[in-house]
């Protein structure tokens, strides 16, 4: 499968707020809520997206003719690549009902474990999306990373419960969802 047959099958099923871009930078979904282009003033992933461009690799392609290792230790693990699987949450509301909350994360920690990098997970406003998360992160041995929005500290509190429980190595926030309803 190439990346326009990825693209084709994903609109069929993404749901009404992202459109399955051939390049997904903020600029078809800015403005809407919910969606990874709403906040702020709407620039937001525009903004981000325009900055990852900035960065490059510098590769030293005159090296031995050997095996690279891309691996990382982080965390008192070690991972097979530098790079994780970013946090999605309210997918149904934000992506369509081809999976729901458990499903997402039960396939996205688990593959992520399997192939040698972490998960991050996503939070909502359902309590059930940080259970959904967390008890995927439990099944794959603590192997995620859940990332809590920044609600009251009673939420959170409850939230970090269920991290605890779940034996995550780390625990994120996603402090850019200050202010959103």
């Amino acid at each position: 499968m190439n990346y326009q047959e990825v693209l084709k099958n994903a609109r069929t099923c993404i749901g009404d707020y992202c459109k399955a871009c051939n390049e997904c930078n903020g600029k078809v979904c800015k403005n809407q809520m919910p969606g990874p282009g709403a906040k702020g003033i709407g620039d937001v992933a525009i903004r981000n997206y325009d900055k990852w461009k900035e960065i490059r690799i510098n590769m030293d392609t005159l090296t031995e003719n050997k095996k690279v290792d891309t691996s990382l230790e982080l965390f008192n693990r070690k991972f097979k690549y530098p790079f994780f699987a970013a946090p999605v949450g309210a997918v149904q509301l934000h992506y369509g009902d081809k999976y729901d909350e458990m499903q997402y994360n039960d396939i996205l920690v688990s593959t992520c474990a399997k192939e040698g990098i972490l998960a991050f997970t996503g939070d909502g406003v359902n309590p059930e999306v940080m259970k959904g998360a967390t008890n995927a992160i439990k099944n794959a041995n603590g192997l995620g990373i859940p990332t809590v929005k920044p609600w009251n500290i009673i939420t959170i509190e409850e939230r970090m419960k269920l991290v605890r429980d779940s034996g995550a190595i780390a625990v994120a926030m996603d402090i850019d969802a200050a202010g959103l309803p």
